[in-house]
């Protein structure tokens, strides 16, 4: 499985991506479920920003890329292949 960054992706990529996955980005930039409420990090108990996503393989779970939030979800879930 190949892992692709999207760090560096247009914000069109990425709300694209979100939309596929049942989620969107509201005004101010944080990414929202279809309920129009805020996704929280459950890692770090913060909101998450379109520019600090993060989606792992085999996953719906958005986070933020920060490595507490990386490194508690390789735990949880192992190490990814």
């Amino acid at each position: 499985m190949e892992l692709i960054s999207v760090k560096e992706a247009p914000k069109e990529f990425k709300v694209a991506l979100l939309k596929a996955l049942n989620y969107n980005v509201d005004k101010n930039g944080f990414v929202i479920d279809s309920n129009g409420k805020r996704v929280i990090d459950k890692y770090v108990d913060r909101a998450v920003r379109l520019e600090n996503m993060a989606i792992f393989p085999g996953s719906t779970i958005v986070m933020d890329d920060n490595p507490l939030s990386i490194a508690s979800y390789i735990e949880e879930h192992g190490e990814i292949a």
